[in-house]
C-alpha cells in the first residue's frame, strides 16, 4: 500500500472506532489559510493587524480546521501543520480527496476505493468505509456519496468504522453543516436547463426543500459551516452569493456573481471567505476578502492567491 491514502492501513479491529482520535487546535478554525498564486508557499492570516505568515513551501492543496492544518506535496502525499513555520509531519500517502470536519482528517483513497480516517498520529490511518465517488465533511461529521455504476445515494458516517446509514438521493454538491446536511439537487431537466432543488437534511429521510431556481439558472458552490449557509446562484435575472436566513425560500444577497465580486470560497468557525477574480482574466485571483457580517460589505485581507482557500470548523 505504498502509494496509497494508508500507508500504515490498520483494521477496525486493530483499533476499534478512532474517535479518541479528535484534535482540537482553537486557532486553525478560525482563521484562512491560501496558497501562493503558483503554489510555491502556504500562507496563513493572522489577522487585520498582523497579516499574513508564510508557514510552508510548494503545495498542491491545503486544509483547515479544528482537527488541524495540513497540505498535499507534489506527490499528493499529506502532511500535518506543526505550528512553527516550515514545521510539517508527513501522516499520509496518496488520496482521491480529503476532507476534514468536527475535529477528523477524513481521505477518499486512491481509485475511490475505500474511505479512511486519520487516527492522529503519522500513517495510522482507519478504514471506515467502502467505495465512494465524493466525501463531505463539516461539524455535523461525514457524508459520501455512493460510487458511479450505482445509485449515487448520500450516507452518513456514523462515527464507527463501516456503520453508514443511507440518507438520500442523489445530488450535484453537498455540504456538511451545524446538525445538518445540505444538497444541490441534481436539475430537472438535462444540461443546464431545468429546475433546481436546494434542500436539507436534519434526520431520517427527509430533505426539507429550501431553494428551488428557475429553469435556466444554476446552483453550486455550496458552503455550510458555524459561520453559515451559502451558495451561488445565477440566474438571467442577476442572481448573487446567498446566505440562508434558516428558513424555507429565505436568502439574502451577501454580493454578486459576476466578476471583480467576491466569491465565498471558505468558512471558518467565525468567518466567510471568498476570491476576488479579475475582471478581464478570470484566470487570476486579485484579492482574498473577509466578510464584513451584513449586506454586500466585504474586507480585503490579502494579494493574489490559489484557490480553493483553506478554512473549517
Amino acid at each position: 500500500m505504498a502509494l496509497s491514502l494508508v500507508t500504515a492501513a490498520v483494521s477496525a479491529a486493530a483499533t476499534g472506532t478512532s474517535q479518541a482520535a479528535v484534535r482540537y487546535n482553537p486557532w486553525p478554525q478560525d482563521t484562512v489559510y491560501a496558497l501562493a498564486p503558483d503554489d510555491s508557499y502556504v500562507a496563513e492570516w493572522m489577522g487585520l493587524s498582523s497579516g499574513w505568515t508564510v508557514i510552508g513551501g510548494p503545495a498542491k492543496q491545503v486544509y483547515a480546521g479544528s482537527a488541524g492544518v495540513f497540505e498535499l506535496d507534489a506527490s499528493g502525499n499529506i502532511w500535518m501543520y506543526n505550528g512553527t513555520p516550515y514545521s510539517w509531519t508527513e501522516i499520509g500517502g496518496p488520496g482521491a480527496e480529503f476532507a476534514e470536519g468536527a475535529g477528523h482528517l477524513y481521505g477518499l483513497g486512491p481509485n475511490d476505493a475505500y474511505v479512511a480516517e486519520w487516527n492522529g498520529t503519522p500513517n495510522s490511518w482507519t478504514i471506515i468505509g467502502g467505495p465512494a465517488k465524493h466525501i463531505y465533511a463539516g461539524p455535523d461529521g461525514l457524508v459520501a456519496t455512493a460510487p458511479d455504476g450505482s445509485t449515487g445515494d448520500v450516507w452518513k458516517y456514523n462515527g464507527t468504522p463501516n456503520d453508514w446509514t443511507d440518507i438520500g438521493g442523489p445530488g450535484d454538491d453537498f455540504a456538511v453543516g451545524v446538525g445538518a446536511v445540505y444538497r444541490v439537487g441534481i436539475p430537472s431537466a438535462p444540461g443546464i436547463t431545468g429546475v433546481t432543488t436546494v434542500s436539507v437534511w436534519t434526520g431520517g429521510t427527509t430533505w426539507t426543500p429550501i431553494f428551488t431556481s428557475g429553469p435556466d439558472d444554476t446552483v453550486d458552490d455550496l458552503l455550510a459551516g458555524y459561520a453559515g449557509v451559502y451558495m451561488r446562484w445565477a440566474s438571467n435575472s442577476g442572481g448573487g452569493n446567498l446566505e440562508y436566513n434558516g428558513t424555507p425560500n429565505s436568502w439574502t444577497k451577501i454580493s454578486d456573481v459576476s466578476w471583480g465580486s467576491p466569491f465565498p470560497d471558505a468558512e471558518s468557525r467565525t468567518s466567510l471567505y471568498a476570491i476576488v477574480t479579475d475582471t478581464t482574466l478570470v484566470t487570476n485571483i486579485d484579492a482574498v476578502d473577509i466578510y464584513n457580517g451584513t449586506g454586500t460589505s466585504w474586507t480585503v485581507i490579502g494579494g493574489p492567491a490559489d484557490i480553493p482557500l483553506a478554512a473549517g470548523d
